[in-house]
């Protein structure tokens, strides 16, 4: 990525490096957290939690990330911490003179697929298309079938969805993309991403892509995307990035899920950012992040490494 200064480490020596506990966090510590919607199951049911045990009272707000990192750059947010499921829309806040942050951290990754509800009329359809008996495009073709997706304006999983239907264009030489999902903008398919698994469960809709974070904590049957196509897997980097959707003026490129975090400029609570950056990142965290079904990968720091909290710029030479 631009203006990457990458220093990579294994996630267990950093997890050594910055396991948290009740004697570093004092109580009474409020931390305001902007953070990707797909985390919202963990967060509410584990990571909070977990920090009020420690003493702190997470206050989050689960949006799209990109909507939240607007937030942040029109000045209408101002978080102590913010966590992205896109590296490069955080990557974009690194910009400017007045840029926001200074540095951020990619720690995880996921897959894009597709969720079903068990009570659909076609989720037997589905179940044969995870078993590989029929194609999984010619179930989201059928007539009739109600199918979800995020707004590519707000949301990263929204445009990944176009991406991911693009590289299915060129995987099975069919227009897959128009014939499954219309318009980029089709509003017959557009929910918000709050709303979105909450209409799935509630058999509203019959199937919407997803990330397999939101499935595994969601507990949803899933249809898997094969890995030439579904964002997640790093062998097939190069054959991502040959695709692109523009929105809103803004190109964003295939490229493999990486979700990231930092510690915005002149945080309100810069002491309690620094403690739960310290959890998310150490042991006890990335349990539940692992649990949770993303796929944990080796820390990469980018940006102005030097503006990097002194225990955490320490962690590169560890």
């Amino acid at each position: 990525m631009r203006g990457a200064l990458a220093a990579l480490m294994g996630l267990a020596s950093f997890g050594a490096l910055l396991g948290a506990s009740s004697a570093d966090t004092p109580p009474g510590q409020v931390v305001h957290v902007l953070y990707a919607g797909s985390l919202v199951t963990p967060f509410e049911k584990q990571i909070v939690p977990a920090l009020a045990v420690r003493g702190y009272a997470l206050e989050g707000e689960a949006r799209g990330s990109v909507a939240n990192a607007n937030m942040i750059r029109a000045g209408l947010k101002s978080p102590d911490i913010f966590i992205s499921a896109d590296a490069g829309v955080t990557e974009k806040l690194l910009s400017g003179a007045d840029a926001p942050i200074a540095w951020y951290v990619s720690f995880a990754t996921t897959r894009l697929a597709i969720a079903y509800s068990p009570a659909s009329p076609f989720a037997a359809r589905f179940r044969d298309a995870q078993a590989g008996r029929v194609k999984w495009y010619d179930v989201l073709r059928t007539p009739g079938l109600k199918l979800g997706r995020t707004d590519p304006a707000v949301d990263p999983k929204g445009y990944r969805t176009i991406l991911a239907m693009e590289l299915a264009d060129r995987l099975y030489h069919l227009p897959l993309r128009e014939r499954i999902l219309g318009a980029d903008g089709n509003p017959a398919q557009i929910l918000p991403e709050e709303t979105l698994l909450t209409r799935l469960e509630g058999g509203d809709l019959d199937a919407a892509f997803v990330y397999t974070v939101e499935s595994t904590t969601r507990k949803l049957p899933t249809v898997d995307l094969p890995p030439e196509i579904d964002l997640g897997d790093p062998k097939f980097a190069a054959r991502y990035r040959e695709v692109s959707v523009t929105v809103n003026g803004t190109a964003h490129v295939g490229e493999p899920i990486a979700y990231a975090l930092t510690i915005p400029k002149d945080p309100p609570n810069p002491q309690g950012a620094l403690a739960v950056v310290r959890f998310l990142l150490g042991e006890e965290g990335r349990k539940i992040l692992d649990g949770a079904g993303l796929t944990l990968t080796p820390l990469a720091f980018h940006g102005d490494l030097s503006a990097v909290p002194a225990d955490l710029r320490g962690s590169q030479t560890r």
